[in-house]
């Protein structure tokens, strides 16, 4: 299964990219940003990132009794109320003769090698770890850990990276930067975010709690500290080069549903406008629920569509229009919903905090093009159903979150029919005469024939006595493995409040969904789930 679960089109799909990610960043994680997510080959897509001409408006204003920065403070108050929208208009020169005014931006890049990575006494470890953008097949320590004798297996490898290679992203208040690759493995912050992050994840009863140390930078005259995530109930914390922790499950709403607390691995609550909810329960490329919200959204010519509505038409037993999205698509398109979507706090209008999270739909068109752009494009395979991020920290002003999110990493098949299956063929070969045999994998092989030979490769390779008599078990064991490594592949993303940082924007403009609709989701009342 996919981050969406099962993508649209019913093949497997890659994550969509982050559209912020810089020439430094690390390749588009397999398929997840770049080509499709099952085979996660990593191939390069050039990322657009649409720039709209209202921002999101933001929750939460700077806490009281903050030191005053000047104008500067009074700017970030004025993101948190009028707008980004608003700001850059009343700062934009009076004569602009209708020159669209430049977005001030709430997430700023900062080079490698430009902020104060000087060690501070008694911290150690590394900085930033880079994650590998595909699986690759890795010798194990060893130890013991491996699955029953065979030491080979699939990784997405790990590499530690220094603060001179090493690009941020920063909000704009300076409280919290991420690095700037595609998954990163940490991000810095204040104690005061990690605090207050926390707080909203106790709340909820999540099954994470955010952490720091080892390591500090100095960015914008604060200190900010690394901050991983820790399962709560677990005793002992692994190498930061090593595994990392384990979030039990890699799939995209099953992560996200357990970090927001929901008894469910499959269900959430969406949260509309002044606080109306309904259940979102996905089935393999969407909710019933959601397609009849967006299809309310098309619908909403007059702009009279309120939370009642709203809530009335998701949770209705009615059937969407014909095409809903194309409908959709076009009716959203170039803010040709603006207002219903503040109102609804839905698309870039979502604004979830800690504890809570987004889920963003793809909207099927008859055509499978996606009519939320003009002209309407088609995305090939790359289109996903769903994709759920919870968000698990916050700015101190609330211009940017910082996302915990995985994806279902299905591609071991595809791997242990190249690089892995050739490894452990050699290494079957050398050591034993009856394998020469043994006819090749070959290309007109269907999965039952491939299985049998993988099966032989790996009885040829295993000593056991026990996994020998099971046919089978040593291939469950690099699938059981492997998927185990998937749960600690998760990853940070930040979103922020400028023009385009929103996650709605990013990931529409990623190209990985078709007419897409994002929505707030939070915990269910644990009575009624």
């Amino acid at each position: 299964m996919n981050c969406p679960l099962y993508p649209v089109s019913n093949r497997t799909k890659g994550h969509p990219p982050c559209p912020q990610d810089g020439p430094d960043a690390s390749p588009v994680p397999q398929g997840r940003h770049k080509q499709s997510r099952g085979n996660e080959r990593g191939e390069g897509t050039t990322v657009r990132v649409q720039q709209e001409q209202q921002a999101e408006r933001r929750r939460a204003a700077a806490p009281p009794g903050r030191p005053a920065r000047g104008p500067a403070s009074a700017l970030a108050a004025l993101h948190s109320t009028a707008g980004n929208a608003a700001v850059a208009q009343l700062f934009a020169p009076a004569a602009s003769h209708g020159r669209e005014p430049a977005p001030v931006q709430r997430i700023t890049d900062h080079p490698g090698g430009s902020y104060d990575a000087r060690p501070q006494p008694g911290e150690r470890g590394p900085y930033f770890v880079a994650q590998g953008s595909e699986p690759r097949w890795a010798m194990g320590a060893g130890d013991g850990r491996e699955p029953r004798d065979i030491r080979e297996r699939l990784r997405y490898q790990l590499a530690e990276v220094g603060p001179a290679d090493a690009p941020l992203r920063v909000a704009d208040d300076g409280t919290l930067a991420v690095h700037g690759v595609d998954e990163p493995k940490e991000f810095y912050a204040t104690q005061a975010v990690v605090d207050s992050a926390n707080a909203s994840l106790r709340a909820v009863n999540s099954t994470v709690e955010l952490t720091t140390g080892g390591r500090s930078i100095g960015v914008g005259g604060l200190r900010l500290l690394r901050v991983q995530p820790t399962v709560v109930g677990e005793q002992s914390t692994e190498n930061q080069l090593g595994q990392f922790v384990s979030l039990l499950r890699s799939t995209c709403i099953s992560v996200a549903c357990s970090l927001i607390g929901s008894e469910h691995a499959k269900r959430a609550q969406a949260v509309l406008g002044d606080g109306g909810n309904f259940l979102l329960t996905p089935g393999s490329d969407s909710d019933d629920r959601a397609n009849r919200l967006a299809d309310a959204v098309a619908g909403d010519t007059a702009g009279s569509l309120d939370t009642a509505g709203a809530l009335a038409a998701a949770q209705g037993g009615g059937t969407p229009g014909a095409d809903l999205g194309r409908r959709y698509g076009e009716a959203t398109r170039d803010g040709g919903r603006d207002a219903t979507e503040e109102r609804l706090g839905i698309n870039k209008y979502a604004s979830p905090g800690p504890g809570e999270g987004f889920a963003i739909f793809s909207m099927l068109a008859a055509d499978n093009r996606d009519h939320s752009v003009s002209p309407a494009v088609e995305r090939g395979e790359n289109v996903w159903g769903y994709h759920f991020a919870a968000v698990v920290a916050r700015s101190l002003d609330g211009s940017c979150q910082v996302t915990l999110e995985n994806y279902s990493r299905n591609e071991f098949d595809e791997k242990a029919r190249t690089g892995l299956y050739d490894v452990l063929l050699k290494r079957a070969k050398s050591g034993s005469g009856w394998f020469s045999q043994l006819k090749p994998l070959l290309e007109g092989d269907d999965q039952k024939a491939f299985k049998a030979k993988f099966d032989e490769v790996l009885a040829a390779l295993v000593r056991d006595p026990e996994v020998k008599r099971n046919r089978g078990m040593p291939r469950l064991q690099l699938q059981q493995d492997f998927e185990d490594h998937t749960c600690r592949s998760w990853f940070f993303r930040v979103y922020g409040g400028g023009a385009g940082e929103s996650f709605h924007e990013q990931q529409a403009a990623s190209g990985y969904f078709n007419n897409p609709m994002t929505l707030r989701v939070a915990r269910p009342d644990p009575a009624g789930q």
